[in-house]
């Protein structure tokens, strides 16, 4: 697939359906999201745009490693994805999606990379079932390897289904580092031509908060997000045999289990592995 292409052709379609008033309520989107909150910190106001619309979490939102836990957590890793999960459909549930249109791929928090293939092929049997005019996902910018990892995901799915039309995709931000601290609510790399950005009114910004507060147990981690706009692009066609900046990422910052080196050695091994797959 011409990733680049595809989606530059579909660009004026995706601004249209994504921006007229009133929003077509047929129209259905997939947020592909590495952990619950993240469909919240992204894009909140489309999902609310898209009520019909789809989330797919790539991972339980629970670490093995009760350091990444949010504090005051007394319980196993079941208990707490669970309560992730609960706190999911509750944040969701604000912006009109029922839980049926909920996935959950159950990759391991901090471990998404480990399980490309398998999570690439759920995330293109949904594709195949579900139909979404259009599926936004994470950017590749080194904040959370499962960032990064949804965004491959989502590249290497798209590609399975390309040759039968599949969506175009687009990217909601997260957070990245930059000059030693960590950035929120806009891109590594800024290209406004290219961009959708939403200021939100009064009351999807009230909306919003009501999904975050749902996300009690990781309060503090989301009071550093924005909760007057979001913003969307298309995806670029990354190279995810490099990091995607120079210097530390941000999870390397954070001294996580996982490096940018680890990552993309296991990103190449993964699409190697699947090009192998596809010619037999």
């Amino acid at each position: 697939m011409n990733w680049r292409a595809d989606s530059e052709k579909s660009w004026g379609k995706i601004s249209k359906l994504l921006q007229t008033e009133p929003p077509d309520s047929d129209a259905r989107l997939l947020v592909l999201a590495a952990h619950p909150d993240d469909e919240t910190i992204g894009a909140s106001a489309l999902l609310s745009r898209f009520p019909h619309s789809f989330v797919v979490f790539l991972t339980d939102g629970a670490p093995r490693d009760t350091r990444l836990w949010s504090s005051g957590l007394n319980c196993s890793r079941e208990e707490y994805a669970c309560i992730r999960q609960q706190e999911a459909e509750c944040a969701l549930k604000c912006a009109g999606v029922s839980a049926a249109n909920i996935f959950y791929l159950d990759a391991v928090d901090q471990e998404a990379t480990f399980a490309i293939a398998r999570l690439t092929a759920a995330l293109a049997n949904l594709l195949e079932r579900l139909c979404p005019a259009v599926v936004i996902t994470h950017a590749y910018e080194g904040g959370h390897p499962d960032h990064d990892s949804a965004a491959l995901v989502a590249r290497l799915a798209l590609s399975m289904v390309s040759q039968r039309a599949g969506p175009p995709a687009m990217e909601m931000t997260s957070y990245h580092v930059r000059g030693g601290r960590c950035v929120t609510g806009e891109f590594l790399e800024q290209h406004p031509a290219r961009e959708l950005r939403f200021e939100l009114l009064k009351k999807e910004r009230e909306r919003k908060r009501q999904m975050m507060n749902a996300y009690a147990s990781q309060r503090l981690v989301l009071e550093k997000f924005p909760a007057d706009r979001e913003c969307l692009r298309l995806a670029p066609d990354y190279d995810f045999s490099k990091p995607p900046h120079e210097g530390r990422l941000w999870y390397e910052c954070m001294d996580w289990p996982m490096t940018g080196s680890r990552w993309c050695e296991l990103a190449v091994a993964a699409l190697a592995g699947l090009r192998e797959h596809a010619c037999h």
